[in-house]
């Protein structure tokens, strides 16, 4: 079984736990050093991904179980294609944060250190972004205030 497969695995069963964030790290680490490879990337993304840095890297291995999680369980119940974008996403979004609270990357106050920072021109354009995406998914719902 593949080092990708081993962590899959270990979500399924464990969820996030300390030990799993403990094998993504490594997997993570190994990627960096060049001693293992991201199955999902041809050879210049998976550069690409090295150079993003281990929080990308991370990112990429979480959101990578969603979409194989998801799609497992749609054919273990014998429904036929693949899992909805919005499905995927929202799924993506949860284990993320779930990750990157974890692994101690997340900021419950990113509005406000985004506007500290930028001003509230860059903080509207996030917002902008974050609906953009909403309205494909959900028809705009959930829009950001």
């Amino acid at each position: 079984m593949s080092s990708i497969q081993n962590i899959f695995e270990a979500i399924t069963t464990e969820g996030l736990s300390k030990r799993v964030l403990h094998i993504i790290d490594e997997y993570v680490n190994d990627i960096q050093n060049g001693t293992e490879d991201f199955p999902r990337f041809n050879l210049s993304e998976h550069a690409g991904l090295s150079k993003g840095g281990a929080p990308l890297i991370g990112a990429s291995i979480v959101t990578c179980y969603a979409t194989a999680s998801l799609t497992a369980s749609r054919n273990a119940e014998g429904g036929q294609g693949s899992p909805t974008n919005w499905e995927i996403d929202e799924l993506q979004e949860r284990l993320i944060e779930q990750w990157a609270r974890g692994a101690n990357l997340w900021e419950d106050n990113s509005e406000q250190i985004l506007t500290a920072e930028f001003g509230d021109a860059a903080l509207r354009e996030l917002q902008t972004i974050g609906n953009q995406g909403r309205d494909r998914r959900d028809g705009g719902s959930k829009r950001i205030p």
